[in-house]
């Protein structure tokens, strides 16, 4: 009997491990919950486990009723803190804050938070978009390349990317799944096809896009976009010039400058990138050096 429960359990876990896997795969954030300690009578036996998805999808089990409801609830928030934890439940009632349970014994859970790998699409596959490529290697971020020359967006130029591109703007960006990745990394050849991609990001990607560009370039782009329908609001999440301040010259030191930006946004940090003070930053700094010379 003991081994038949233990051969259910495993196979169980294996079930959840895949669906982890997936959701890791996928770039989607969850947190795993394992019963690592039993004492006395439990629903759930040491090693289930539960896969719990940001809106609440639970997939395993770590022994049902309240103990379950309780182990999502505790999930969903370490996922928005991004911390795991180790939590203790008593299942007698009768017991000061225990559970509405009449199992009796004691159980620990360890929620651990599994965020989201950074899933970038490299919009350019040359010099510098490929010294990003490697970095991402180093990393373990997850990439995707799209050119409109196929010997750069080839699995030969980029062995390690999810996906390979040879398209157009025009053919790629207005039916492409964008939700898949995390950041849109404008780094082309051609003044034209970036105005191309940044128009469509910022009408279908609401997340971080950066373009590689002088301040000039930027003005231009940006007025282009503008004429097109883009509004100041859409332009909200575009880093242009993209990186950050660190005197890069060469391919690769303007890799690492742009993917230390990518990393801090990841980290859910305010990067200093080369992107020019808003109109609400200029205020406010002509109001405190007012204070200033008031003062």
């Amino acid at each position: 009997m003991g081994r038949c429960i233990l051969g259910r359990l495993m196979e169980v876990s294996r079930k959840v491990l895949r669906r982890a896997s997936e959701l890791a795969d996928q770039g989607r954030p969850f947190a795993l919950c394992t019963v690592i300690s039993t004492r006395g009578s439990v629903p759930g036996k040491a090693g289930a486990k539960m896969v719990v998805t940001p809106d609440g999808v639970q997939f395993g089990t770590v022994g049902g009723a309240g103990l379950e409801e309780k182990t999502k609830t505790l999930a969903r928030q370490c996922i928005a803190d991004r911390k795991s934890g180790v939590f203790k439940f008593d299942l007698a009632y009768f017991r000061p804050g225990a559970l509405d349970s009449l199992c009796g014994g004691s159980v620990e859970i360890l929620v651990e938070y599994m965020g989201a790998v950074p899933h970038l699409l490299i919009c350019g596959g040359g010099h510098v978009g490929l010294e990003v490529a490697k970095l991402c290697d180093q990393l373990e971020y997850v990439y995707s390349v799209v050119d409109d020359r196929a010997e750069f967006a080839s699995p030969e130029r980029f062995p390690s990317a999810k996906g390979h591109f040879c398209a157009t703007p025009e053919d790629f960006f207005p039916s492409a799944d964008l939700s898949a990745y995390s950041h849109i990394l404008v780094l082309g050849y051609s003044h034209r096809v970036d105005t191309d991609i940044l128009y469509w990001c910022c009408k279908r990607f609401p997340g971080y896009t950066g373009v590689i560009s002088s301040k000039l370039k930027r003005k231009e782009m940006f007025a282009r976009v503008k004429e097109r329908g883009v509004t100041d609001g859409e332009l909200g999440n575009v880093h242009a010039p993209l990186g950050l301040d660190i005197g890069a010259e060469s391919p690769a030191e303007i890799a690492v400058s742009i993917m230390g930006g990518v990393i801090a946004h990841h980290k859910g940090l305010r990067s200093k990138d080369h992107s020019p003070p808003t109109e609400a930053q200029h205020v406010e700094e002509a109001e405190s050096r007012q204070r200033k010379a008031a003062g």
